[in-house]
């Protein structure tokens, strides 16, 4: 061996070296980084929170716009497939074309947006103040009648105990204590305190309304620019970033977008069929309040797992206290209809969006509504679906790396992995437990090994 390829062996031991250190040490970098910014948000938690408060109240009309870009993407890009084909056969300016065709399906999917969210309103306010109205006007009269109900479905057997209940006295106390429970609950125990509150949600009325129509703006140009938004975040990526990472980000953000816009927008689309069946089914069943209670049920269906059991909640007292024998029946109509929407209608407009087992998707609702309430339960799924896709894709790299297997089902019966052979020891193996060998032990071997097979050349001094 000539001195020359000893000294460029010597150099790449030395660069290999440096480039295993250098690793190290930003690993253990990012990870005190990491440790410190996680003691950081503990400490100052209400702190942090009071501040991500004031930021999402600067960047709401921005929020609101990205949102409304979001829903609007589908039918414009549906629109922009039908139209596009037809007006590029009849132009010669291609780009400019696709430019008024853009602008056309924006505006289209804007007005659509909109008529969707004032027809809501326009039909569902006047219903549910009206509901609450015949509620609260008649509210001795329906808690007569499910007591009535009572008495019959015991056969008299409580009748003592329930026409003491039916004192008007005590179910002005009832109502009286519900109603002094949610002063206490929203703090409005002086005529003051309501009056600062009702002032705050006037003034915060308007600012979103303000910044609702800012987000309009904000939606229609981006809907216009999305195409070099994308590119600009690439031009970007690929110039700080080596090409191989920029291309791990890229991917990363492609399975953000289909995860983000297959679950969101296949969760809307199956909770609208979910609130027209139960309207459907409450008409022919000839249940009362069948408006209000299909667009709970619709709503709340948006939220993951519990969501169906929470719009059960209010629309089954609702219909309870009106008729009890309606209100059992509506809750049997909605378990079916929860169970056919989870067996069959959502898996066939969802599929495999997430590919998180039933705990994870548990978790990622938990987790997310603690933190961010009700926006959290919905975004919780497809964030946490994210955080996985990133997690595995972090351990088949590694895996990759070490000649190990990146199956998952390759690990279900491993009692063990040999650092000798690097390969899965099963649990039926022998209870003999594998020859240890350390690294020294092993270099030993295969030195002698190398000598057994040149004895010449280890003979030379």
């Amino acid at each position: 061996m000539s001195e020359e390829t000893k000294r460029e062996e010597s150099k790449s031991k030395v660069r290999d070296d440096y480039r295993r250190y250098q690793g190290l040490m930003w690993t253990a970098i990012v990870a005190a980084v990491l440790i410190i910014i996680f003691y950081f948000c503990v400490q100052r938690y209400q702190g942090l929170l009071a501040g991500l408060s004031t930021l999402s109240m600067i960047f709401q009309p921005i929020i609101i716009g990205l949102v409304m870009a979001f829903l609007m993407n589908p039918i414009m890009k549906f629109l922009e497939e039908k139209l596009l084909p037809f007006f590029l056969k009849k132009t010669k300016n291609e780009r400019r074309t696709k430019q008024r065709i853009r602008a056309l399906t924006s505006v289209i999917a804007l007005l659509l947006l909109l008529s969707i969210v004032f027809l809501f309103f326009a039909v569902v306010a006047p219903i549910f103040v009206e509901t609450l109205n015949d509620l609260v006007r008649n509210v001795n009269e329906k808690v007569y009648n499910v007591l009535d109900w009572a008495n019959d479905i015991t056969k008299g057997r409580f009748k003592k105990q329930i026409l003491g209940a039916k004192d008007d006295e005590k179910i002005t106390y009832a109502i009286n204590t519900a109603v002094g429970f949610i002063r206490s609950y929203f703090d409005l125990g002086e005529q003051e305190q309501v009056v600062n509150m009702v002032t705050r949600l006037g003034i915060s009325i308007g600012r979103t309304v303000f910044n609702f129509f800012i987000g309009i703006v904000v939606s229609v140009y981006t809907l216009m620019s999305k195409e070099k938004f994308k590119a600009q975040i690439k031009k970007l990526l690929y110039g700080i970033f080596d090409p191989n990472w920029a291309n791990v980000f890229v991917r990363i953000g492609r399975k953000t977008d289909d995860v983000f816009y297959g679950f969101i927008i296949g969760k809307i689309i199956d909770s609208i069929i979910i609130g027209v069946i139960c309207y459907i089914s409450m008409l022919i069943m000839q249940m009362p309040y069948a408006v209000l209670c299909s667009v709970i049920i619709g709503i709340t269906n948006i939220i993951p797992v519990f969501g169906p059991y929470i719009g059960a909640v209010p629309t089954v007292i609702i219909i309870f206290v009106n008729n009890p024998m309606q209100g059992i029946y509506f809750l049997l109509f909605v378990l079916i209809l929860q169970q056919i929407d989870g067996n069959i209608i959502g898996p066939k407009i969802l599929g495999e969006n997430t590919g998180l087992s039933s705990f994870w998707v548990v978790l990622a609702i938990v987790v997310g509504g603690g933190l961010f309430g009700v926006p959290g339960m919905i975004i919780g799924v497809p964030m946490m679906s994210v955080i996985y896709y990133i997690c595995g894709e972090v351990a088949t790299y590694l895996l990759q790396r070490r000649n190990l297997p990146t199956e998952t089902e390759a690990y279900v019966d491993v009692r063990e992995v040999d650092p000798v052979t690097n390969q899965l020891v099963p649990k039926d193996a022998s209870d003999e437990k594998p020859k240890k060998h350390s690294r020294r032990n092993k270099k030993s071997e295969v030195t002698k090994e190398e000598k057994e097979a040149d004895p010449e050349e280890s003979e030379e001094p």
